[in-house]
């Protein structure tokens, strides 16, 4: 469990070398689907990757790009991209939806023991709610101003 004051950052710059999920228009709302495409070979590497075909797929969609997977024992069990402007929503962070689509499919609102995986590093709202669920660790790939909004605690 993160302390208030040491939500442990594992930053990295892995890139997006993994493919897209092939996943057009009408699936933005299909990223949250009953069952989740697991990696063939589960890592960091991998878990970042998906985080980045999120964020194609809310490039793809018209959003804003980022996107963000939660792992849970070496299993994504919840993966989200932004959408924000899709949904109209200025809370509808990539984070903030996966770790609902997490909180969903686990059945429960605590989700110690899961990596909060994300494109780009997550704003302070984004990194409050995985406190408040538990998530044990943030990786992120790059800084917010990838995505095209300034470094000034958005994401």
């Amino acid at each position: 469990m993160l302390t208030r004051r040491a939500l442990l950052y594992a930053g990295t710059a892995l890139g997006s070398a993994l493919g897209t999920l092939g996943l057009g228009r009408a699936a933005h709302s299909a990223a949250v689907s009953a069952s989740i495409e697991q990696p063939k070979t589960p890592s960091a590497r991998s878990f970042v990757g998906r985080a980045f075909d999120m964020k194609r797929l809310a490039e793809k969609t018209g959003d804003q790009s980022f996107g963000a997977v939660v792992v849970r024992d070496g299993r994504i069990v919840g993966q989200a991209p932004s959408r924000v402007v899709v949904n109209r929503d200025p809370t509808a962070h990539a984070e903030m939806e996966a770790i609902r689509d997490a909180a969903r499919r686990q059945e429960t609102r605590h989700l110690s023991g899961a990596v909060l995986y994300s494109s780009s590093h997550p704003c302070p709202m984004c990194e409050a709610a995985a406190y408040w669920a538990g998530i044990d660790r943030m990786v992120y790939g790059s800084a917010a101003t990838d995505g095209g909004a300034p470094m000034l605690g958005r994401c």
